[in-house]
């Protein structure tokens, strides 16, 4: 069981369809987490692209690393795990998306162990300071989305 844990949960006001597409995009996955974020390899299901098997390059702050989707359940879960290039063990994303009262609840949980002793703690801060401004970014394009026909296509 990794060390560290951090868990997030936000309310997007748009259909669970809408929210779910646009966090299974890959590209939205840099808007989210302050940096850039390209698909380098399709999924199993050439309908779904970013879904099951895909791998994305995500580039922030530090070096560029690779997360693979273990699970894609349209529209409900996607499950990632960093496959390559991350200062971290052990890493791995679960995201559920749940109807709620006035939209989308979107529970977040990443998973970790530290490669440098003592640094997970201060990792895990940043995660949470990140996803504050990260999910007021989601939750605006979304909106704005959702006035042209939403995320829920690949």
């Amino acid at each position: 069981m990794p060390s560290q844990q951090v868990r997030f949960q936000q309310v997007f006001p748009a259909p669970q369809a809408d929210v779910f597409g646009y966090f299974a995009d890959h590209e939205n996955v840099g808007r989210i987490w302050a940096g850039r974020a390209r698909r380098i390899k399709e999924g199993q299901d050439p309908a779904e692209p970013n879904g099951l098997g895909s791998v994305r390059a995500v580039a922030g702050t530090g070096p560029t690393f690779e997360e693979t989707i273990l699970v894609f359940e349209r529209p409900r879960r996607i499950e990632y795990a960093i496959s390559r290039g991350s200062p971290f063990r052990n890493h791995r994303g679960v995201i559920v998306f749940d109807e709620a009262a006035g939209g989308t609840k979107v529970e977040y949980a990443i998973a970790f162990d530290p490669k440098i002793p003592l640094t997970g703690g201060l990792f895990a801060r940043w995660l949470a300071f990140t996803w504050k401004r990260g999910a007021k970014r989601a939750a605006a394009d979304i909106s704005t989305a959702a006035g042209g026909g939403g995320f829920s296509g690949p």
